[in-house]
């Protein structure tokens, strides 16, 4: 059983997309929290998925929060786009722009701001601008497929990152991305992770 305190968020990429609606007011009734876009151009992930028209038209569907992962070149020529489309939280990969001032942007726009962290990438590459973070996604998969097992290291970032937050009084919440099922999910829990984003194990 799920801590109350935990959210659970849905990402679509192994979904059937030839149901959303029904999927989308499922994943509601389930007592998920919010849906998570892999957005795929290509080109920083070998893979598509999700266009902005996509994710506006599933926007009728729920009120849930839309969490658009923007695993792509030039993110910051598509914010408006994703923002405009319905998306309340948008997630960046730090090697695809000039972080800091993509943050501000969002933040300006009153969108909550998050940013996703490769199996590669340590904790201290973004502590330099973790005051404009609302929202750390530890990648405990490489990004660009779902169905990739659970890179167990990704527990270790996650304690690291939460003594920092904790540490430093910081107003940020860790999710987890990437393998989650529930024979792994307690012990991600117990690292400190306060969002679950399920995948494949959710839809297959």
């Amino acid at each position: 059983m799920i801590n109350k305190n935990i959210k659970k968020f849905a990402s679509l990429l192994t979904a059937d997309a030839g149901n959303y609606e029904k999927l989308l007011k499922d994943i509601e009734k389930e007592g998920f929290n919010g849906i998570h876009f892999d957005v795929m151009d290509g080109h920083f992930v070998k893979n598509f998925a999700f266009s902005p028209q996509i994710i506006k038209s599933l926007r009728k569907y729920t009120p849930l929060p839309f969490q658009a992962h923007l695993e792509i070149e030039s993110p910051s020529d598509f914010i408006d786009l994703f923002i405009e489309c319905g998306c309340n939280i948008i997630t960046l990969h730090p090697q695809t722009c000039k972080i800091k001032r993509e943050l501000r942007y969002l933040r300006a726009r009153n969108i909550t701001t998050s940013v996703a962290i490769d199996p590669d990438i340590k904790i201290s590459e973004i502590l330099d601008y973790i005051s404009l973070i609302d929202n750390v996604i530890i990648m405990s998969v490489y990004p660009g497929f779902g169905k990739q097992k659970f890179l167990v290291h990704s527990l270790e970032k996650i304690k690291n990152l939460k003594n920092i937050i904790i540490n430093n009084q910081l107003p940020v919440t860790i999710s987890i991305d990437g393998g989650i099922n529930p024979n792994n999910e307690n012990q991600i829990i117990e690292s400190g992770c306060d969002i679950l984003i399920y995948g494949s194990s959710l839809f297959n």
